[in-house]
């Protein structure tokens, strides 16, 4: 297999950026400014992928693929897996079988390259990145001490993971406990929910189908859970309503809740462990990490921590060029924590070798194996005490 080249994948995130840009016009502008026709206005199409657009051109330059000629050729491509691409991407075998579009939606593949895509001009008007910055203001705004802003954070990061649908009565209990206002007086909390859910109306109550598992809406009775490596089953779930409820936006869904799953998931299985044993800290230096585990260590006079981030990646290559070790918090260990329906030994290989001699000092293992070594090493603190 050739080599995996890092500029392929820099041409990649760029037309996957520019997408996620051109969605995000789709829906803050009226529909005919959406590319998809022989346009003069072709102006209107995003930086990043004009800029990935001549990457992709000059590609096929130098291999004599004359393509593409234009902007609609890539389009087209998108829908496809880019092993069928005309130009051939030096990508790795795991990622050629991915396609930039699913129907008129971007795929996982291509969420996560946009999310990573280093081009601040268009990271900065995404959606989720807007969520982020209003949950962290939400947080700041509710907290006097270090120490209340990183409860506010931890708060309302669980949220977002473990609370899909909120009613309208949920709503106004949590913006009860967290007041702080903005420099307009509106309370933050309020803002946030209003930026990451959307509002539904039920005057007299409602009752849902969610998943059991993971409490996503669901369309059908019989329909699986579509959220990746969730194996829940549909039911029905009643709500009290003033006036109606939230339901995460789409972004929401696949930046926060999806994606904080497995965390939730290590942090179920962390805290059933003995508590004098073992301490759980979430999200520690406001999402520095996305855990700390310590493990009491009798006669010392501290006690010894992990850190661990937790990833669910449709590209482990993607992961592992744009992922940082953050050392400003002192750990014994550190891992990166791979959801278990993504970590097969290919991935794990991929990973691995993206990080190699970039990133020191980290341990990668499944979420399963993870959880086994917390207990282990719980037990170990349970025969010295």
């Amino acid at each position: 297999m050739r080599d995996v080249c890092p500029d392929d994948y820099l041409t990649v995130e760029l037309l996957c950026a520019g997408l996620a840009k051109i969605r995000l016009d789709r829906q803050q502008g009226p529909a005919e400014q959406v590319p998809g026709s022989r346009d003069p206005n072709a102006g209107l199409l995003p930086r990043a992928w004009r800029t990935g657009f001549t990457r992709l051109w000059w590609a096929g330059h130098h291999q004599t693929a004359n393509w593409p000629q234009d902007d609609l050729d890539v389009f087209a491509a998108c829908r496809r897996p880019m092993r069928d691409w005309p130009v051939r991407l030096a990508l790795s075998e795991a990622d050629q079988d991915q396609s930039l579009l699913e129907g008129g939606e971007l795929s996982g593949f291509s969420e996560q390259a946009a999310a990573l895509a280093a081009k601040a001009d268009v990271e900065a008007e995404l959606v989720e990145n807007q969520i982020f910055a209003q949950l962290l203001a939400t947080a700041q705004a509710n907290g006097r001490t270090e120490a209340e802003v990183q409860r506010a954070y931890v708060e309302l990061r669980l949220m977002h993971i473990r609370e899909p649908v909120l009613s309208d009565l949920d709503v106004l209990r949590r913006a009860q406990r967290m007041p702080g206002t903005s420099a307009s007086g509106e309370p933050h909390f309020k803002e946030l929910i209003r930026v990451a859910y959307r509002f539904q109306h039920a005057p007299a109550g409602a009752i849902l189908r969610v998943c059991d598992a993971c409490g996503n809406p669901m369309p059908g009775v019989n329909s699986p859970c579509a959220v990746p490596g969730c194996r829940g089953s549909a039911i029905q779930r009643k709500l009290r309503t003033l006036e109606g409820y939230w339901v995460q936006h789409r972004a929401t869904r696949r930046f926060h809740h999806d994606a904080g799953l497995v965390e939730a998931r290590l942090f179920d299985g962390i805290t059933e462990l003995p508590h004098d044993l073992v301490r759980l800290e979430e999200y520690p230096g406001l999402d520095s990490w996305d855990g700390a585990v310590w493990f009491h260590r009798p006669g010392s006079a501290s006690d010894e921590c992990w850190l661990f981030d937790a990833k669910d990646c449709v590209s482990a290559t993607l992961l592992g060029r744009r992922f940082n070790c953050d050392y400003q918090l002192r750990a014994t260990r550190r891992f990166l924590v791979v959801a278990k329906h993504r970590a097969t030994p290919a991935y794990l290989t991929d990973l691995s070798r993206e990080l190699d001699g970039r990133v020191n000092g980290l341990e990668i293992v499944d979420e399963d194996a993870f959880i086994h070594r917390v207990i282990e090493r719980s037990r170990q603190a349970g025969q010295r005490a």
